[in-house]
């Protein structure tokens, strides 16, 4: 083929291949070789234009429709803070669905520093002032040296930023996808942005921007799904955002980082609060190791502790429980309902009837425990002399206790309260009485028609009625002390300052303290509650002490007369064997020893017992005669 066909064919040629590397679209049907008049700015075709089987490659972002974009990299290598506008959506009006969304990975350089973030803006929202609704979940942390942040222009348009944290080493890799929005290309750094901080990718606890509702993540083995994993804290917050009451599920101090007996935060479980009523808190459970001196699960302990917001103060150990099984409360209400006793209290419920099972003690598997308790009737158990242990009666049968062994005890006799007659002086242990006509103790020897001895050590003690006139013995009223308060210090967090850009941040009191007059309230509400509860205390021990008098003068008409078992009597001279007859002396009465050879019927029929043995002081010790 020649240079030409016709005359001025190879300069027309030698234009259109200028043209087209200056840019130009020619219909040129020669272009050089490997270059199209559809090509870039040299010309020049890419061959993945022509085959399918190469992959597209290229520095900036590749579009695909009018907001689509992918590819996008970034990376801050200890500069200063930069800033890179990546995309801006349509004001709210009634004509607005504009949306984007950010598929991200940014962090640190370092592998262990990275995750994965999904992010859904949205303009059209309730008001224009609100700016943007925004959905968002990090896999792994909420990175604070790279993250997006949205601002609110003057023109209602909200605008998405790519923002690094000055001399920090990050990055970011990210593709976007939107509707009614513009993105950039070529994002610029800049200093400063305009507009209203609206979100933050970063924004935490009790800051007033947009915070994630949610983090999800996966187990160690990437194929393997195990839940929702966290490394260090699950935090559920309030719909007001307010920590005090929220639920915290807190993760304890790793590995080797935890002493024996060091307790540690394990979980929150947050309580609201009531203005003017109560204070928001917590009940917060520890755990620990090393317990019991124990390095293994045996020596595991969980603890629980209550805070409020008002004191600032944790309670002593409300309940604990270790890994041999031990639990410990400081007040146990098993199936009570009443709280104003400070008492252990372990009840049926108030259906069961009289006779219903309280309790089992016992072997575990075994028919029949070694302990049981059944309803009574409420009623005959207080006795007015205090006393270690009660035990109410069961009507009809009146019975209180059933033992099928034996029942031992420190004392040596069984005695009965007996009333004592007008003329009957104080009686000592061991002394010799007479019993009148009327069952009463005397010492007057013509007043007697039978004769005992006085109770020393008694392992029983019948006839405990004599108090029965004086009442009930009153229970206490005062209750516990008042609490000497603390003053609450103001709780501060880190926010937002108005109007910077990119946002500076300030301390800001989130949860004030008590101001001088809320602390004078509260020191003059203790001091109020204090005298009450001191005026309380004086009238319970008046009370007590007026019972307790009263008690003494009913305790002065009785004595415990040994009716059987062994007693120390007050004769001296006598051997064992002999029988101690009682004897008039003057207008008492007195014991002699009477050897059984010469004892008289009349003698025997008086007799209060036979000697055993003799005291290391003299006495004479007997096994009491039964009448």
């Amino acid at each position: 083929m020649g240079d030409f066909f016709y005359y001025g064919q190879k300069d027309t040629i030698r234009r259109l291949n200028e043209l087209a590397g200056r840019g130009a679209v020619v219909a040129s049907y020669a272009p050089a070789v490997g270059r199209s008049p559809l090509g870039g700015p040299n010309g020049f075709m890419d061959p993945a234009w022509l085959d399918k089987n190469l992959p597209l490659v290229s520095s900036l972002p590749i579009s695909a429709g009018a907001s689509n974009k992918y590819g996008y990299n970034f990376s801050q290598g200890g500069q200063g803070q930069r800033l890179f506008k990546i995309a801006t959506l349509e004001p709210t009006v009634a004509s607005t669905y504009s949306s984007l969304r950010i598929d991200a990975m940014v962090g640190g350089w370092g592998a262990y520093d990275l995750t994965a973030m999904t992010i859904l803006i949205g303009s059209r929202v309730s008001t224009a002032a609100e700016g943007v609704n925004v959905e968002w979940s990090s896999s792994r942390f909420i990175p604070v040296n790279v993250r997006f942040l949205a601002y609110l222009e003057l023109d209602g348009r909200v605008s998405v930023y790519l923002f690094f944290l000055a001399g920090s080493f990050a990055q970011a890799s990210f593709q976007l996808m939107g509707m009614q929005t513009t993105t950039y290309t070529n994002p610029v750094a800049v200093d400063s942005v305009p507009g209203t901080p609206v979100w933050d990718s970063s924004a935490g606890p009790g800051e007033q921007l947009y915070r994630s509702p949610r983090s999800r993540g996966m187990g160690n083995a990437p194929t393997t799904l195990l839940g929702t994993s966290f490394d260090s804290m699950v935090e559920v917050r309030a719909q007001d955002g307010a920590t005090s009451s929220a639920s915290y599920i807190v993760g304890a101090p790793k590995a080797n980082s935890m002493g024996a007996k060091q307790e540690a935060e394990a979980i929150r479980i947050g309580v609201s609060g009531n203005s003017g009523v109560s204070y928001a808190g917590f009940f917060n459970a520890y755990v620990s190791v090393g317990e019991n001196a124990s390095p293994f699960a045996l020596g595991y302990k969980l603890a629980l502790k209550a805070r409020d917001v008002g004191s600032g103060n944790f309670t002593p150990t409300l309940f604990s429980v270790t890994g041999n099984g031990q639990v410990y409360v400081p007040l146990l209400k098993a199936g009570s309902s009443n709280t104003s006793q400070l008492i252990h209290n372990i009840s049926c419920p108030s259906t069961s009837a009289t006779n219903a099972e309280i309790i089992y003690i016992g072997k575990e598997g075994a028919g029949q425990p070694c302990v049981g308790i059944r309803a009574s009737s409420g009623v005959g158990g207080w006795a007015a002399s205090p006393s270690v242990f009660y035990v109410g009666v069961h009507p009809p049968t009146g019975r209180s206790g059933n033992f099928a062994g034996t029942v031992n005890t420190g004392g040596n006799d069984y005695a009965e309260y007996i009333f004592k007659s007008l003329r009957c002086s104080v009686v000592a242990a061991g002394q010799i009485i007479g019993i009148t006509a009327d069952n009463q103790i005397t010492d007057k020897w013509a007043d007697a028609v039978m004769f005992s001895i006085k109770s020393t050590a008694p392992s029983f003690v019948g006839g405990d009625s004599w108090a029965n006139d004086v009442g009930p013995r009153p229970s206490p009223q005062a209750g516990p002390a008042p609490t000497l308060p603390l003053r609450r210090e103001d709780v501060v967090t880190q926010q937002p300052v108005p109007g910077t850009n990119p946002p500076e941040f300030e301390d800001v009191v989130t949860e004030p303290g008590d101001t001088d007059d809320e602390w004078a309230e509260k020191q003059a509400a203790y001091t109020t509650a204090l005298a009450a509860h001191n005026i309380a205390v004086q009238q319970d021990a008046e009370s007590m002490a007026t019972f307790d008098a009263a008690l003494e003068v009913e305790r002065q008409k009785v004595d415990r007369i040994a009716i059987a078992g062994r007693v120390p009597v007050n004769v001296q001279g006598a051997q064992p064997g002999d029988y101690i007859v009682p004897v008039q002396d003057g207008v008492g009465i007195k014991g002699i020893a009477v050897h059984e050879d010469d004892l008289s019927m009349k003698q025997y029929l008086h007799a209060v017992g036979r000697v055993i043995s003799i005291e290391p002081d003299g006495r004479a010790y007997v096994m009491v005669k039964v009448v």
